[in-house]
């Protein structure tokens, strides 16, 4: 690991231009500066809209009366097969995978009920850091999960997989993460402790309007965020502009 010395400060350049490109530099900067904040604060504000349309404490089921599968992905053999598996590593939330690197099930894998479907929730069970974490399965092919991951498989005539994937996201993976137990990295959510978190569960239909709602803030958030970008994108233009 490098250090920075005071040698090497004493070394370093800064492009210096006339007072006045300076203080146009400075001008412009603050006007993005300005934008950007305004920005930050309406989505924060889109974000908490969220959280107001998830019920709290009424109407509460435990995950096991809402679920046609709960069990652990078992631990395959791994080969050259066309079964992706999916480590617990990998899912990393919400919708989330990393796929940069990827692996397969051994030609002489048998798939069972736990071949992934769509709208199964996928719940990280081992590992400081890892266990609580939440995403949907939303992938076309056959997939499978390692036995370090969850898998909850929902009965859809009471419970809608967006939904409560929206009601994970707003618990907090690491609210979820606290229930596991064990002890130096080694802890684990089990299937017992899982099975008894409640959530708060309104009707189906109740369930879809929510459901509407949130993905509606959710495309204001990405346009939000893109501008986020552009105004950082913005300001490296200016910079390259004057100096």
């Amino acid at each position: 690991v490098k250090h920075i010395n005071h040698k090497m400060l004493n070394n370093f350049k800064i492009p210096l231009p006339p007072k006045d490109i300076q203080e146009k530099i400075e001008g412009e900067i603050e006007k993005l500066d300005e934008k950007e904040k305004k920005a930050k604060e309406e989505l924060e504000k889109l974000k908490i809209s969220i959280r107001l349309l998830l019920p709290k404490n009424n109407d509460l089921e435990k995950v096991e009366n809402i679920a046609y599968l709960l069990k652990r992905g078992k631990s395959p053999q791994y080969g050259n097969s066309k079964i992706q598996i999916i480590k617990s590593g990998q899912a990393r939330g919400y919708k989330e995978f990393d796929f940069s690197e990827k692996h397969f099930a051994s030609e002489n894998f048998v798939l069972d009920e736990r071949k992934l479907e769509k709208g199964d929730i996928l719940i990280n069970s081992t590992g400081v850091g890892t266990a609580g974490r939440v995403t949907m399965f939303d992938l076309q092919g056959d997939y499978v999960v390692d036995s370090h991951i969850t898998i909850l498989r929902l009965n859809r005539t009471k419970a809608l997989p967006n939904y409560i994937l929206y009601y994970f996201c707003d618990l907090g993976f690491k609210t979820i993460e606290a229930m596991a137990l064990g002890q130096s990295g080694q802890i684990e959510l089990s299937l017992e402790t899982i099975k008894n978190i409640k959530i708060p569960l309104p009707r189906i239909q109740d369930q879809q309007k929510i459901v509407t709602e949130i993905e509606k803030i959710e495309k204001q958030i990405k346009h939000s965020e893109l501008s986020l970008q552009e105004f950082s994108e913005q300001k490296n233009k200016v910079l390259k502009n004057y100096l």
